[in-house]
């Protein structure tokens, strides 16, 4: 079997991945957006929302690159680990802000250390999916990230879930 048939076969799930990830970043935004001072004043908030925000990303790039017909399983491969090294700086940078505040945390520090966490292993694993597609095996490829996005998937809206009720309960004793 050829990678546009394997592709292929996978067409329904990656238009549903990413049209699940894009709807859910909407969502994200007008949660937060109805109480943006919560967000903006809270560190360890801002960090999750960040980091969420990426995980979406992630899967909406992921479903892109696979959807589109230009390059072969080289380019996606080499793609999905520029994908991943761009999500791991970004994570780590926003981690860091997230976890260094030293006043009152909204969020619990095991909290977010899971959360980023496990964020940040499933860019890993889309940067060892990557190079496992630069070297042709896009069969195991392809179904490593079933995984990979469905992680994603479970992890950000998690994250949504805690951020909006963190969000809401601080607000609300505001």
């Amino acid at each position: 079997m050829s990678y546009g048939q394997a592709v292929q076969g996978w067409h329904d799930f990656y238009v549903t991945a990413g049209a699940a990830a894009a709807t859910l970043v909407g969502l994200l935004f007008v949660g937060l957006s109805l109480h943006i001072r919560v967000v903006v004043a809270h560190p360890d908030v801002r960090s999750l929302a960040r980091v969420t925000l990426t995980d979406f990303v992630v899967v909406l790039l992921v479903a892109l690159l696979l959807l589109s017909p230009a390059g072969g399983v080289q380019t996606a491969g080499i793609a999905l680990v520029i994908v991943a090294g761009v999500s791991l700086f970004i994570m780590l940078r926003v981690a860091l802000d997230g976890l260094r505040m030293r006043r009152l945390r909204t969020i619990d520090l095991r909290t977010l250390a899971a959360r980023f966490g496990l964020s940040g292993a499933c860019y890993l694993l889309v940067g060892v999916v990557g190079v496992v597609l630069d070297r042709g095996d896009f069969e195991h490829a392809l179904n490593a990230l079933l995984f990979v996005l469905v992680m994603l998937l479970v992890v950000a809206v998690r994250n949504t879930w805690d951020l909006l009720v963190t969000v809401a309960d601080k607000h609300a004793r505001a």
